[in-house]
């Protein structure tokens, strides 16, 4: 999603075109397509933008969002700032069908499983079709005709970013290895694989017409797994859950709503099987920019890995750690990973690692042992398992830091989130380690230190 809360720190940029596939620092030109775009779309399709709002370029790091406008008015709890019809037309829905698709793809479509449980019902769909529709719209910008006779949707899609270079996933094999000592190193090598497994399942399962015109044959394997790549960071990034028949959809002009912490909240929006909308939650002033909350349980890193920015109004700040194969602790408590809370004061220590390592305490030191004793135990083999953590941060995060990049170029920015992350996990764990060990009052440093 384009934009957040102006405390948010941003390690990419906002737009690609398709045609080239190569990261740019937008400016404001980008901006202003998206916004034409934006407005044909409502246009189009009779949505409502109300006249309290506009859609406003907001800098480099922030690209285009829904800002207050005075001119139409004090913005009042309730007020409808949009709303629109939900058609196939206006939104692209995992569940609707779309005139450049052939039935036999959409056939295709129908046998892809969803997985309703985990709230994420229709996204496998909606990524396969927003990856047929990226192909598609790439051999039309490379046509003679380019994007005539496309619609206003193809359109909006045409202009949304690519933020794939922003998303650790989606990193060059290079890139990703500078996350090397944190757990997201593995989890974006691991995403990585999984997209382009999922990607050419995906292809050998595709029908040989997927589009409707006669003369547009189906994608290369290369072509699809690109799209597909994009598509997916799409997914992540833009795509609304609307609880009801639309399934996943991505939604122009309601994507352009942007991330504050709950508190700060000032506008809800609502899907139903025939509309969208949105409504303000409280009273807006001239100029301040309409915001959602998109996970009030996520954390600082789960931000990042996710939507591609760095939370500074998160409340939650957790790190993951491994347990060591050397370790004597691995038989029994596996590899992990395993969340360290950061350091509050006077908030008690707890954690799921610290729970696990005190019930081995308590079997290891048997009955005779005292409460404290069992604690002391623990802590001491949590401070270990820290401490080996922290002995894999790599060295070159002590060396200077060059910042003097283009603040909107994607892949540029990469080793400075990379450091951001590395310095960030090791910043938290070396001050959870000092809580541990002043909770231990010194038994760190005695004899009776327990091996991880």
């Amino acid at each position: 999603v384009m934009l957040q809360d102006s405390r948010l720190e941003y390690s990419y940029a906002q737009h690609t075109r398709l045609s080239c596939g190569a990261p740019l620092a937008i400016n404001m030109d980008h901006g202003a397509e998206l916004i034409r775009a934006a407005e044909v779309m409502l246009q189009d399709t009779g949505a409502t933008l109300s006249p309290k709002v506009r859609l406003a370029w907001l800098g480099a790091d922030r690209g285009v969002g829904i800002v207050a406008c005075a001119a139409g008015g004090p913005i009042r709890k309730g007020d409808v700032l949009l709303k629109g019809l939900a058609t196939n037309a206006s939104v692209l829905s995992s569940d609707f069908s779309y005139c450049w698709e052939s039935s036999s793809f959409e056939a295709f479509l129908a046998t892809v499983a969803q997985e309703p449980e985990s709230g994420t019902a229709g996204s496998a769909r909606l990524q396969i079709r927003i990856a047929l529709l990226l192909v598609r719209l790439t051999r039309l910008s490379a046509s003679q005709c380019g994007f005539e006779g496309a619609s206003a949707l193809e359109r909006y899609i045409s202009a949304i970013p690519a933020v794939e270079a922003a998303l650790p996933a989606f990193w060059d094999p290079a890139s990703r290895e500078l996350l090397k000592g944190s757990t997201q190193f593995g989890k974006a090598e691991e995403a990585a694989a999984e997209a382009h497994r999922g990607a050419a399942a995906i292809f050998t399962r595709l029908p040989d017409t997927v589009f409707a015109e006669e003369s547009s044959n189906k994608p290369t394997l290369e072509e699809f797994v690109a799209a597909f790549i994009k598509a997916s960071a799409l997914v992540s990034t833009r795509a609304f859950q609307t609880g009801c028949s639309l399934g996943a959809v991505l939604c122009p002009v309601l994507d352009f709503l942007n991330h504050t912490e709950l508190e700060k909240t000032n506008a809800g929006y609502r899907f139903t099987d025939e509309d969208f909308s949105l409504e303000a939650l409280k009273p807006v002033r001239d100029g301040k920019e309409i915001l959602v909350c998109y996970d009030k349980e996520a954390d600082y890193l789960d931000m990042w890995e996710r939507y591609g920015f760095f939370d500074t109004a998160a409340t939650i700040h957790t790190v993951e750690i491994l347990i060591p194969s050397s370790s004597a602790l691995f038989s029994s408590l596996g590899i992990g990973p395993f969340w360290i809370p950061e350091n509050h004061f006077n908030v008690p220590l707890t954690c799921p690692l610290r729970t696990a390592l005190t019930e081995l305490a308590q079997a290891s030191l048997g009955a005779q042992a005292s409460e404290e004793q069992v604690d002391q135990h623990a802590l001491l083999q949590m401070a270990n398992l820290i401490r080996s953590h922290l002995g894999v941060y790599p060295d070159w995060l002590n060396r200077p830091n060059d910042d003097t990049v283009c603040a909107g170029d994607l892949v540029a920015k990469q080793p400075q989130a990379a450091r951001k992350v590395l310095l960030y996990e090791r910043d938290l764990l070396a001050s959870t380690l000092g809580k541990i060990e002043g909770l231990t009052r010194g038994a760190l440093s005695c004899a009776t230190q327990v091996a991880a």
